[in-house]
């Protein structure tokens, strides 16, 4: 199964924001869009990096409740691990496994086009199963 055919079932909405967004404004935005990462876009799209609860969490606690007033710029993973929409699920599985992450940006050339977290993995993985069993 190709990361396509995932997207097509999930959707292809993506929670995004500019550098200078503030981090407690992307943290209401992990509740509006109901999210555990936002992927940090330059105005043309491309990708600057990936902020996650985690990241807010480890900035928070390295330099207290001031953190929310600053860019998420100075808290953002900028080290992103993407995958292109063409490839097969296994890539995202193994890129997940090897570096430790729990989301992946999904684009298609340069244009980001979705996003899967381990979330979506593990649904893919039990319908699957449950087609297996079926069989």
């Amino acid at each position: 199964m190709t990361v396509r055919l995932l997207l097509r079932d999930k959707g292809a909405a993506v929670s995004t924001a500019r550098p200078d967004t503030k981090v407690q404004e992307i943290m209401d935005q992990f509740e509006r869009d109901e999210v555990s990462a936002v992927v940090v876009t330059h105005s043309d799209g491309s990708i600057l990096g990936i902020v996650s609860g985690g990241d807010i969490l480890r900035a928070l606690n390295r330099g207290g409740p001031s953190v929310l007033k600053s860019s998420v710029s100075d808290v953002m993973t900028t080290e992103v691990f993407k995958c292109d929409v063409s490839e097969p699920l296994s890539n995202v599985y193994e890129m997940m496994n090897t570096n430790q992450i729990r989301h992946v940006p999904i684009v298609e050339g340069s244009e980001l086009c979705g996003i899967i977290n381990t979330l979506d993995v593990v649904k893919y993985r039990l319908r699957e199963i449950a087609y297996e069993a079926e069989a």
